[in-house]
């Protein structure tokens, strides 16, 4: 991952270089947070000619450091050591672990006599991202970090047949930790295993000093075994009780996914009420963070391939910058269907089915939940190895590799 440059968030970072807003970049542990940090760094140094003395970067993975600093000597040792004449380019890696970091940060950033370029990073987007809207409204921009896309993994595996490496992604994912190992998918997957223990570590039990580790492994495996899929927590509780001695409750459960979703080992699609045009919080459907991850708790075969789609789809969408929903079509005197993804973008809004293939069984059925839609709003499926254009019903087919590689847009 240190070889590779991310140019997408490079050029992102520098689109709010020297903007007077605290940039925020957050994204699952191991994503990569650290190496696009590095690398703004030596592009301010090497291409902006930017004096090393102005640009100041901590990291506080280190324990030592955060064991050695509160918010009041951390701000104290900054200004101490800041450029007093020029901008300083401030970074802070991971700086959630320092109680009242918030504090250190306001402070610098409207300091009277020194000037700061600030930078933060963490893996916990609830202190980094909900908090900090709060706290500095209107005064931090968010600089979300995905885990790599397939044309990213493409271009480091530099393989001329990406469909190949299509299905290596779908097995290891696309953190930036596996890179190493990418002709390795063994090791890749205990490195894999020991990652997402890392993160409930830290962005989870440590985070809420939470006693009940097992209910929390548990909740998570549960909502990784079941991607995809609107999960109740009464009904979910009333199963997982039957089954074990330690008891949880519907708030517990509904917290312990909330918090994993902090820590973005998973993401929450709500569901779109297509006739109000409005979000509904009540129930939603949970995906991995990184596929690899997912994986790592529920294997992988090629016939298991199908169902995981959707995930990599939504990881895609969201590197994408859409806004990701589900749509549920009640029908009266007649079974619901669900239309995988409503996605918006500004005033745009488009439909999306995802299917590994169109069969005589389930063609009618995908293209059918699309058009039940009366809308005028785009309608889209995405399947593997299909000719890209419009069919006869007006659906939209995309192909989901050239998708991924950049080949076609949405």
């Amino acid at each position: 991952m240190a070889y590779y440059f991310r140019k997408k968030y490079i050029d992102e970072l520098l689109n709010l270089k020297d903007k007077h807003f605290i940039k925020v970049l957050t994204g699952i542990r191991r994503c990569g947070k650290s190496t696009v940090l590095v690398q703004f760094m030596n592009v301010l140094k090497n291409d902006y000619k930017i004096n090393e003395k102005q640009i100041i970067y901590m990291d506080f993975n280190d324990s030592r450091l955060v064991k050695k600093y509160n918010w009041e000597t951390l701000l104290n040792y900054l200004e101490s050591i800041a450029d007093k004449t020029n901008t300083n380019y401030l970074f802070l890696d991971e700086i959630q672990d320092i109680k009242g970091f918030e504090n250190t940060i306001i402070t610098l950033f409207e300091h009277k006599t020194l000037k700061f370029d600030i930078y933060v990073t963490g893996s916990n987007s609830k202190m980094l991202s909900s908090e900090l809207a709060t706290l500095f409204t209107g005064r931090h921009r968010d600089v979300h970090i995905m885990p790599l896309t397939l044309k990213e993994f493409n271009e480091i595996t530099n393989n001329p047949f990406f469909n190949k490496d299509f299905y290596k992604y779908a097995e290891i994912g696309g953190l930036g930790i596996i890179i190493p190992h990418i002709d390795n998918p063994g090791e890749a997957k205990e490195t894999l295993k020991n990652v997402l223990q890392d993160v409930i570590q830290k962005d989870v039990r440590k985070r809420h000093h939470n006693t009940s580790n097992l209910l929390i492994d548990k909740t998570i495996k549960y909502a990784l075994s079941n991607i995809g899929v609107s999960i109740s927590p009464y009904k979910t509780c009333k199963k997982v009780n039957k089954q074990d001695d330690e008891k949880m409750t519907r708030a517990s459960f509904s917290n312990y996914l909330q918090w994993a979703c902090d820590a973005m080992i998973l993401y929450r699609v709500d569901y779109f009420n297509h006739k109000t045009n409005t979000i509904l919080t009540t129930s939603g459907k949970y995906y991995a963070g990184d596929i690899g991850l997912l994986n790592s708790v529920v294997g992988y075969s090629d016939n298991t391939l199908g169902y995981k789609l959707e995930n990599i789809v939504l990881l895609q969408l969201i590197s994408l910058g859409w806004e990701v929903y589900t749509l549920k079509l009640y029908q009266k005197n007649k079974n619901s269907k669900e239309v995988d993804f409503v996605i918006k973008k500004d005033e745009v809004i488009k439909y999306i089915q995802v299917t590994h293939t169109l069969t005589n069984e389930n063609k009618k059925r995908e293209i059918d939940n699309l058009l039940s839609i009366k809308d005028g709003y785009e309608k889209i499926i995405i399947l593997i190895n299909d000719e890209t254009g419009y069919s006869t019903d007006g659906v939209r087919r995309i192909d989901l590799m050239r998708w991924l590689m950049d080949e076609i847009v949405i």
